[in-house]
């Protein structure tokens, strides 16, 4: 990893300290993913409607 720049999700998913919380409280980095991806669409759908 490059530390002159941000680290990317995957990387950041393949931290050992990472997995290791995430297999403490049973996530996979698959539904993490899919958890973010609606997050961003729900913010995007909300600006969208402040805007109109």
């Amino acid at each position: 990893m490059d530390h002159l720049t941000a680290p990317t999700l995957s990387e950041i998913l393949d931290e050992p300290i990472i997995v290791a919380l995430m297999n403490r409280d049973g996530m996979t980095a698959e539904t993490l993913r899919q958890l973010l991806e609606q997050v961003g669409r729900n913010l995007r759908d909300r600006e969208d409607r402040l805007a109109a």
